[in-house]
């Protein structure tokens, strides 16, 4: 039994088509959200020049992601340059492949907003810091430049509600 190769790409901010020209910093955790540390080696902070790097592994479950060390990428701002998370299996002696994806900042002000709404309504947190945050969002946002994956998005967003109402219509009655 050998090593696993665990080659990490990640996408382009503006354009998640294509690969990052960047330097990120990659980290690769355990499944309980711990740094890998084996063999001497602290799996965290890992350069990643123009978006990519590989690391040797031994065989395992990982959760990968990047990070970016400065906030301005003209002409867009992401106060966040943090990628998703991926989940990835490493064998023996092969090779894995993960691209990341680095959400904009409308993406994270949407995932923030949505994931507020259902705290509140579940009265997890105050309905009345809730609003006074949700206010707060919405009216910085119309200020953020917009990328067109950003209005796709966007776009798809205001359909999600939609869809299973016009599932049940195409299935027909039961």
């Amino acid at each position: 039994m050998g090593l696993g190769r665990l080659n990490v790409w990640i996408a382009d901010v503006v354009d998640p088509c294509r690969i990052s020209d960047l330097t990120w910093f990659v980290n690769v955790t355990d499944c309980d959200g711990r740094v890998v540390q084996w063999c001497n080696r602290r799996y965290a902070g890992i350069p990643a020049r123009c978006g990519h790097v590989e690391v040797e592994l031994p065989p395992g479950c990982y959760i990968v992601s990047a990070a970016k060390s400065f906030a301005v990428a003209p002409p867009f701002l992401y106060l966040n340059y943090i990628t998703h998370f991926a989940m990835v299996q490493v064998r023996c002696d092969e090779k894995a492949c993960v691209k990341l994806y680095a959400p904009t900042y409308h993406m994270c002000w949407r995932f923030i907003f949505l994931g507020t709404q259902a705290l509140a309504q579940h009265q997890a947190i105050p309905r009345e810091k809730a609003d006074r945050l949700l206010a707060a969002l919405n009216d910085v946002i119309p200020h953020v430049p917009k990328t067109e994956q950003d209005s796709n998005l966007e776009r798809l967003f205001e359909e999600l509600p939609k869809l299973p109402e016009a599932a049940a219509e195409e299935k027909g009655p039961n």
